[in-house]
């Protein structure tokens, strides 16, 4: 009896095995409702209301990906979304009586899942003007429920868009240059030089930040463009050249680097998560570049304008979305397309980002 059972207790764990963990992607669209679908089999299994204008849609993840915030009703309110549930679990609203606070993109959570950070950017309208306060780096706790307030403000840089945490409890913000910031005291540094990069051949970098991606390198990642000059007088024109900006949130180690001319326009990339020289940039065509090499390995047409792209966690997908209602899926190696999602009712996801995470 005793051997049957242990046999019985083998062939379970033997033909059951583990559960797989598969990749979820999240989005919001129009009218006002965050989607989460199973990327593999590009199934619909959760279309979850918002409750509010998902303009703009930045969303980032917890820890784990259960729940979605997402930067709602014009840039104003963030919502917290548990994906499982579509219950309500987090909602501030930032904007109070005559002050206007607006969010250009700026949201991000702890490591731990524990804080919420944003910079808001707060107007005062007067009967005759409009006052232009100090720009805001709130923080809130994500256990807040849904009358959250800021627990603490500091000043913040001005013109902050996407943000990025690290594993060391720093929070990195695009803006004039890559700032990090310590959440705890409001201390702001300079990460990387964009604007104020010393480099006496190069006009100031044009930089679209914008979402809030490429959490499965853990890694902050913007693109620049930016004109060479033959030499320091900048009266001849080398080429136009696209590059990236990265900082590492595991080590904290920054990089800025050209890869290509500037051939066609991308608005938003994303790098293979198995091998980090492979970044793949998106608008109206699909590019896959070798950074290393600094070579274009290849680049399709696509149907129409897409602005933002994302990853499988094995790095043999590729998503582009946004401007839509559709979610097209190519092959990583290739570039075929081989699938797509639809947004039901053809409601159209804007500018909307698109995340990918892992759930069992």
């Amino acid at each position: 009896m005793l051997k049957q059972s242990l046999i019985a207790i083998v062939c379970t764990v033997v033909f059951a095995g583990p559960s797989l963990a598969r990749d979820l992607l999240v989005t919001a669209a129009r009218p006002g409702n965050l989607y989460v679908f199973e990327a593999q089999n590009r199934k619909l299994i959760k279309d979850c209301d918002l409750g509010s204008s998902p303009v703009p849609g930045v969303i980032a993840m917890s820890p784990g990906g259960k729940v979605a915030y997402v930067l709602v009703n014009l840039w104003q309110d963030v919502v917290g979304i548990d994906i499982e549930t579509c219950e309500k679990v987090f909602f501030a609203k930032q904007s109070e009586g005559d002050v206007t606070r607006r969010s250009i993109a700026s949201l991000a959570v702890s490591k731990d899942g524990k804080e919420l950070y944003t910079v808001r950017n707060p107007v005062r309208k007067h009967s005759d003007r409009l006052e232009v306060m100090p720009a805001e780096f709130a923080v809130y706790d994500t256990n807040a429920g849904l009358q959250a307030e800021p627990r603490l403000v500091h000043e913040a840089p001005r013109r902050s868009t996407v943000m990025a945490t690290d594993r060391k409890g720093a929070v990195y913000v695009a803006g004039h240059d890559i700032y990090s910031i310590d959440p705890a005291t409001g201390q702001t540094d300079i990460a990387i030089a964009n604007a104020s990069w010393n480099r006496p051949t190069y006009s100031p970098p044009d930089v679209l930040a914008f979402w809030p991606i490429g959490s499965q390198n853990d890694e902050f990642m913007l693109l620049y463009t930016a004109a060479i000059f033959a030499d320091e007088t900048k009266s001849e024109l080398a080429d136009f050249v696209w590059g990236y900006q990265s900082v590492d949130l595991t080590t904290g180690e920054s990089v800025i680097e050209d890869f290509t001319s500037m051939e066609v326009l991308m608005f938003s990339a994303v790098r293979s998560p198995v091998d980090q020289s492979k970044l793949y940039g998106v608008y109206t065509q699909l590019s896959k570049h070798d950074v290393e090499t600094k070579e274009l390995i290849k680049r399709i047409d696509l149907p129409h304008t897409y602005y933002v792209i994302n990853i499988s966690s094995d790095g043999k997908e590729i998503y582009v979305g946004g401007t839509s209602d559709d979610i097209g899926v190519y092959d990583a190696e290739s570039l075929e397309r081989i699938g797509e999602m639809r947004i039901p009712s053809g409601g159209d996801m804007s500018v909307s980002t698109i995340q990918i995470v892992q759930a069992k």
